[in-house]
């Protein structure tokens, strides 16, 4: 049987490792992945070892995009390449590799007649903090920075696309935990650890997504036909609490929940976000806006649909947090 070839840009990020390795394990399936640096990029090796053939050149350049699907007949586009986070790039970058790169990806894609084209984008389409919660996909949207304003016009570009027949499907990540992560869950693991993190009295719930479970949508959507929806959101099943997942990772640690001392007066979180606004600081208003609002999604018709298999967060956290532990020592 001839395998299916997939173009596959963003390999080397940290949902593309995964991603790499779900799909590489079908025995039907060629990846083909985009590298700036080509066979010298740092994570090339593995990804040869893994299969996967390695394309040299920015997934965003209109002659490589050219190339690429001139040497090969792809029937699938993976799209999960971009700059992420707000206050990252200039709102050129995120504009030329955000949004017109995933155009041209579009086009050409289009114009070669691709069977699928799965796109990656992210809950915060809807905003660091959505109007409503739990947010559905038909909440409204909000670009409240360059990123979510980025990803907002990809979208936009996709579904251009499928009213003009491309067969395509978006995935909305929440924010993703697991082996190789250095964000903002890794982040409150170091902080909680160090016992330097500072909660709001009043508690939220958050919404994480184990990125094995990401992994395993865009794998639904590969080797599926047919699906009822175009939209997907990837969150772990139910949200939690952060004072159940500061909880956690110090009982973890150190074998008893997180000291109540830490946490400060809601209006503390208030007036810092509206400083950190001030001064255009987009990562730290978004880190105090995720640390003192309620954020979680309804990602339920995503397993259903799929037919994916949920994991409770406090179990694979558990695993993302030994993992975090050895590598630490």
């Amino acid at each position: 049987m001839t395998k299916q070839l997939i173009l596959l840009t963003g390999a080397s990020g940290f949902i593309g490792r995964h991603v790499v390795k779900k799909l590489a394990s079908h025995p039907d399936l060629q990846l083909v992945c985009i590298l700036r640096e080509g066979e010298r990029h740092p994570h090339a090796e593995s990804l040869i070892r893994s299969g996967a053939t390695i394309f040299s050149g920015n997934f965003y350049d209109t002659e490589i995009i050219k190339k690429a699907f001139q040497r090969y007949q792809f029937q699938q586009v993976v799209h999960l390449a971009a700059i992420r986070g707000g206050g990252n790039a200039s709102l050129a970058d995120f504009r030329k590799v955000n949004v017109k790169g995933t155009e041209r990806l579009l086009h050409e894609a289009s114009g070669r007649r691709v069977q699928k084209f799965i796109f990656c984008s992210s809950v915060g389409v809807h905003g660091t903090i959505p109007e409503a919660v739990p947010a559905e996909i038909e909440t409204v949207l909000c670009g409240d920075n360059q990123y979510h304003q980025s990803k907002i016009a990809a979208e936009d570009a996709v579904q251009t696309y499928i009213q003009n027949g491309l067969n395509a499907y978006i995935v909305r990540p929440t924010i993703t935990y697991g082996a190789g992560d250095d964000g903002f869950p890794n982040t409150l693991v170091h902080l909680v650890r160090k016992r330097l993190l500072l909660l709001p009295k009043s508690n939220h719930q958050v919404h994480l997504v184990d990125v094995e479970r990401v992994a395993e949508v865009f794998f639904r959507l590969v080797v599926g036909d047919h699906f009822p929806r175009r939209i997907f959101v990837a969150g772990d099943i139910q949200p939690i609490t952060l004072k159940d997942l500061a909880d956690w990772i110090h009982c973890h640690r150190y074998g008893s929940a997180y000291p109540t001392y830490f946490r400060l007066p809601d209006w503390a979180f208030k007036l810092a976000f509206l400083l950190f606004q001030k001064v255009r600081n987009e990562k730290w208003a978004a880190r105090v806006a995720l640390l003192s609002n309620d954020w979680h999604y309804r990602c339920a018709d995503t397993y259903r649909l799929l037919g994916i298999q949920p994991v409770p967060t406090r179990e694979a956290f558990g695993r993302f947090l030994r993992d975090s532990l050895v590598a630490s020592r």
